[in-house]
């Protein structure tokens, strides 16, 4: 009787072990199919979605998200700008950061006539190389750069551009090895520009000088 006893708590102490192990191994292997996307933003406005599903994090500021590995497709929004999308991948429990960029809908601008005192001024500057040749070097198809009469950096980073073509003026990000975010600024017909500061663009278009808004 004692032997039956003995023979049953060792099981039972068994039984524990298995489970303690397998849970353990479990917990591991979970984890290591696993990663992390984090949003660089202090914009608690931001709206994010995960595979066309609305994700909700923590963290209000430069929120992160718990995703399985793979690809994914993230789109982030906010309101009264242009969406800003990018396709993914995680790799095991690394953390992916992405640091979206935001083109208003509706920028905002006013004509710069020539008895402004500043008119001559501005004009004389598009009379300058408007070719930034590090901005430039970051594009890689050749009839892109064919077409691109300014270039610049957007505001103050050196993963987005700012680039005139023929039918207006568009921010892209320089990371479209998977998915572009051209986001269009200005729409006209053969417009050029030149950076007044990270916030405001002068645009000359059919002889027509503007700042705008970016």
């Amino acid at each position: 009787m004692q032997k039956n006893k003995k023979e049953k708590n060792s099981l039972i102490v068994i039984g524990i072990l298995i489970l303690i192990l397998g849970s353990l191994f479990y917990f591991n292997y979970d984890k290591k199919q696993n990663g992390f996307l984090q949003i660089n933003s202090l914009d608690e406005t931001l709206v994010i979605y995960i595979d066309n599903t609305q994700e909700k994090s923590t963290n209000s500021i430069n929120p992160e998200f718990k995703i399985k590995n793979g690809i994914h497709n993230v789109l982030v929004y906010k309101e009264g700008y242009w969406p800003w999308t990018k396709e993914i991948e995680i790799f095991g429990e690394k953390t992916l950061e992405l640091n979206p960029f935001f083109v208003p809908q509706n920028t905002s601008g006013f004509i710069i006539e020539k008895a402004d005192s500043e008119y001559w001024t501005i004009m004389a500057d598009f009379r300058k190389n408007l070719i930034s040749t590090e901005a430039l070097e970051t594009i890689s198809t050749i009839e892109i750069k064919k077409q691109i009469t300014a270039i610049d950096f957007y505001k103050n980073r050196d993963d987005v551009i700012l680039m005139a073509l023929d039918d207006g003026i568009y921010a892209l990000g320089v990371d479209y090895e998977t998915e572009q975010n051209l986001q269009p600024i200005y729409k006209g017909k053969n417009p050029t520009f030149i950076k007044k500061d990270d916030n405001n663009i002068y645009i000359l278009d059919n002889n027509n000088l503007m700042e705008v808004s970016y």
